[in-house]
């Protein structure tokens, strides 16, 4: 957990995959973390050939970070969350995309908001995570867990047809529901492709599941809220030789078949998001969502 000295700290620095506009910003946030004393670990995300800094390699080099710095957009910050968050290391965003929800620091603040870092001007959120995998016909899992921020998504595969799925709560029945998919989302996710879907804003310190159905045959199905220690099954029905897709903050896409199971819920890490103390959630809404002041 950083502190107001960051004097031999160790900060992880997380660039968007593959672009170049990120240059200029991590050069930027390399040279102000090193002056102020810390050492900086390039992260898995970021081109080597941007900044001339150690890469993330290890575990071990994981562990010993203090917090980490993420400069791109909400996607860039999902994916150091997934690889940071088991680590417990905090993170914070420099914005260089378009909504921005997750990262707090405009690209034309980044002196500022690292100074507050600097100065202890700053909270941590912790953010719930969802953890998913297949189940077997014993109702065990099988192969890897998944860990997002976000939601886990199943949705229709290329044939442009509905799917049919059914879904449980901690094994009790809920709905047959004919739709595009359904994406099971935490609070980080509601603004995210569950509110583009009609789903529900959900301020994001509430520990809870949302179930959005994508564009339902039958419009009462309608997006559900459910406790955060619930467990949602949900099973594919015929797909008539089709195959589903499933993806957890948008990516680990994998294929399914008819009678594939897949089990969601809280998982037992949380994402440590760091925000600056003049962050007001509400603002951002208003801002990033376009409503009037």
């Amino acid at each position: 957990m950083p502190n107001k000295s960051m004097n031999k700290q160790v900060v992880g620095l997380f660039g968007k995959y593959g672009s170049n506009r990120v240059k200029v910003p991590l050069f930027q946030v390399k040279a102000l973390l090193e002056s102020y004393g810390a050492r900086v670990l390039l992260g898995d995300s970021t081109s080597a050939d941007l900044v001339d800094v150690q890469m993330l390699a290890t575990e071990s080099d994981y562990e010993k970070l203090d917090f980490a710095v993420v400069v791109g957009g909400d996607g860039t910050l999902l994916h150091a969350a997934r690889t940071l968050a088991p680590y417990e290391v905090p993170i914070v965003g420099v914005n260089l995309g378009r909504l921005g929800f997750l990262t707090d620091i405009p690209a034309s603040e980044i002196e500022q908001g690292l100074q507050a870092i600097k100065d202890g001007a700053y909270y941590i959120e912790q953010r719930t995570m969802l953890q998913t995998h297949l189940l077997d016909d014993n109702n065990e899992a099988m192969g890897t867990d998944y860990l997002s921020l976000n939601d886990t998504v199943i949705s229709k595969g290329e044939s442009g047809r509905l799917i049919e799925v059914e879904i449980k709560v901690n094994g009790v029945f809920v709905s047959r529901t004919r739709s595009d998919g359904m994406i099971i989302s935490t609070p980080t996710g509601s603004t995210a492709y569950a509110l583009s879907s009609g789903g529900p804003i959900v301020e994001p310190s509430l520990h809870v599941i949302t179930i959005v159905p994508i564009c339902p045959h039958m419009l009462s199905h309608r997006p559900i809220i459910i406790n955060q220690h619930s467990i949602v099954d949900i099973t594919l029905i015929d797909l008539e030789d089709d195959q589903a897709t499933l993806a957890t903050d948008g990516i680990n896409c994998m294929r399914l078949d008819s009678n594939a199971r897949i089990r969601i819920q809280n998982s037992d890490v949380e994402l440590s998001l760091m925000r600056m103390q003049n962050h007001n959630h509400f603002e951002a809404l208003r801002s990033k969502l376009g409503w009037s002041n």
